[in-house]
This record gives structure tokens, sequence and C-alpha cells, in this order.
């Protein structure tokens, strides 16, 4: 409803709007219909309308200029909401309600821990001090919203080497006798899967094949690519979990913080880029 009114605001007040002249009736025109009944009416949605094809140009642009100015950027990082992050379950739990019963809610929960996140990033620096960052929030299918982050560092704290990247970044399942709380949030949080010869039905398999390519394999030291991709440590050192009554290992953890896993306990999940 309220996007429809949205819609029908601006189709009544195009003459308000400040807005050019289009070549595109013209060229309809120079093509033989020039019947006014069938040509119709062209309604512009200004960038101000989210979603818009202007709105998305003006963040597109928004975000090359970044980029020009700081350069490439050294981080991405996919938050992913909890349903069963306390606060939710406190909520929904006294009315017997599932959590995609209340989107509302699912999504007010999940927007002030990302404010959280962006604060730990950018005013706390706790991964280095910050240039610049940029994000999108999205919706899943099943409906739980998700926020990709890009992260600008300042030329001082970036992680060039790969044992730099190998302090903040970690593709590996815990020990779980010095850490059980980390081995279990990974064990919810960050495993892939499984999918390939443990699981065929799994979502991630197209066509038999693997379109995440998981799982991985098996890697003594953190290298980068000849094409500038970080192939993260995965050393075989025995440290497996039982995901879905299957035994997996190192190969099939999605790379992560500890810190950032820790405290927010959702799927963080974090790439070098740069």
């Amino acid at each position: 409803m309220m996007e429809s009114e949205r819609l029908r605001w601006l189709r009544k007040n195009q003459s308000k709007l400040r807005v050019g002249k289009y070549h595109n009736l013209n060229e309809y025109n120079s093509n033989g219909e020039t019947h006014g009944s069938n040509t119709g009416k062209r309604v512009v949605l200004p960038s101000s309308y989210v979603g818009s094809r202007r709105y998305m140009d003006q963040l597109y642009f928004d975000g090359m200029t970044i980029c020009s100015y700081v350069g490439f950027p050294d981080l991405f990082i996919t938050f992913t909401c909890n349903p069963n992050w306390p606060e939710i379950q406190r909520l929904l739990g006294s009315v017997h309600l599932k959590s995609s019963d209340r989107p509302d809610i699912i999504s007010r929960v999940f927007k002030m821990k990302f404010d959280e996140l962006l604060s730990d990033l950018t005013k706390k620096s706790l991964l280095g001090k910050v240039l610049a960052y940029m994000y999108t929030i999205e919706f899943q299918k099943r409906g739980l919203p998700h926020a990709h982050i890009l992260i600008f560092l300042h030329p001082s704290n970036k992680y060039p080497t790969p044992s730099d990247i190998d302090r903040i970044i970690s593709v590996e399942i815990p020990d779980q006798d010095t850490n059980e709380e980390l081995y279990n949030l990974v064990k919810t949080h960050m495993i892939h899967g499984p999918c390939g010869f443990a699981n065929r039905s799994s979502p991630c398999m197209k066509d038999g094949k693997y379109s995440k390519y998981f799982p991985k394999q098996f890697q003594p030291e953190t290298i980068v690519d000849q094409d500038g991709f970080p192939v993260y440590r995965r050393r075989d050192n025995g440290h497996t979990v039982l995901k879905n009554g299957i035994q997996v290992d190192n190969r099939n953890v999605v790379s992560y913080n500890a810190k950032l896993l820790t405290k927010y306990q959702a799927h963080i999940n974090m790439e070098w880029c740069n």
C-alpha cells in the first residue's frame, strides 16, 4: 500500500519533478508509432525512489568515486541475521511465534546488531583504521536480512602478507578442548553443507557439481595466487565436527574472524580482497 501510494504521487506530480527531456520517446515516435493513445504516458522515477534506475545509478557512481579516491577495498564481510539470537527468542517465545511470523522484529534486531558491527569496525577500529566503507542490506528468500560490507583500510593498517591475513581470517575448526565456545559457534554458523559426495541433495549442488566450490582442498599455509586471490590455510589437523549426521573437517569451513563470530554469534563471512 505504501509503495503504491508513492508511485501514484510520482505519477501525479511529474510536472513538478526536475527532469530533462528523454530521447527514448522520440525514438519511439520515429519508429512509426505516433498515436497518442498507443504511446502512453512516461512516468519518471527519481533517484529518491528506492530501487529505481536512477537510485541504483547514483549509488553506483558514489561507490566508484570512493574507490577512485581511496583505492580498492581490503575486506569483504557478509553478516547474516541469526533468528535464534536471545533477543529474538525472548520476544517471540512468550507469544509462541516463529521468527518467520514477525519479520518486523527480525529486521529491527538485525539493524541494531548491524549498527553495532559498523561501530566496531569504523569507530572502534577492531580490524584497523578505516578510511571508508560501503554496504548493502538484502533479504534472502527465506526472509532473513543480511548485509554485504566493503571496508577500505588505512595504508598503515592493511594486511598485505599471508601471515597478516592469518591474524584476522581463519578457515579452521578450533580445538574443542581449549576453546569450546568458538568451536560450537563455528560448528553452528560457519560450516558449509555438507555437499558433494556426502550429500548430493544439498541446495548448492547444480547439475551434479559444487556451485560453491566446497569442499576445498587442504592447504598447509596461506598464499596469494597469481590472480591475487587468497588461498587460506586449511591444515589437516584432525579437527572435525558432526553436521547433519556427517563428519566434516576444515575443508568445509567458511572464512571467519574469531572476534566478530564470538561477539555476534551469527554467520559472518570475511574475505580478504586486496
